[in-house]
């Protein structure tokens, strides 16, 4: 037997290469985070408030159902911030006062029988009508109960 040479025909493909795209870098620009501030800066920017509002709490009224006096409730409550709970006590406090209602008042509200009057007509009332020293009086000593100027420390440092 002769050893035949056979020709192995070599198949070569041409792959072709397909264009890679290249991702297009975006230059981002540099956005300022905002600086967290510290406890003790928080501290000094927020503060609790108290906030007021009326309550009516009864009406005097004559025999003829028209609203002669007001008895209410003038409440207090203490808005405490996040940063500001471990330094203040949630909590509200409250005046009472009455208000009687003159009789030449030309108020439309008090020349109609009581049961046709809204809360809402009463509280506009009294805070257009109650003298602005007297609301003041009643937030000052709100404000001393929610808010004392001394405080008393019960979690010591040691």
């Amino acid at each position: 037997m002769k050893n035949k040479k056979t020709k192995k025909s070599v198949v070569t493909k041409v792959v072709k290469k397909k264009a890679v795209k290249k991702k297009a870098i975006i230059s981002k620009k540099k956005v300022k985070k905002p600086i967290k501030k510290t406890d003790k800066e928080l501290r000094k920017i927020e503060r609790p408030f108290i906030r007021y509002n009326f309550i009516v709490k009864s009406l005097k009224v004559n025999k003829n159902n028209l609203v002669e006096e007001i008895i209410f409730e003038y409440k207090g409550t203490i808005v405490i911030p996040k940063s500001q709970r471990e330094n203040y006590n949630a909590g509200s406090s409250s005046v009472e006062g009455g208000h009687t209602i003159k009789q030449n008042t030309n108020n439309p509200i008090f020349s109609k029988d009581f049961n046709f009057i809204t809360k809402q007509e009463v509280i506009r009332y009294l805070i257009d009508n109650i003298r602005s020293g007297y609301i003041l009086d009643m937030r000052e000593t709100i404000k001393k109960e929610l808010m004392p100027e001394y405080k008393i420390i019960t979690k010591l440092p040691w």
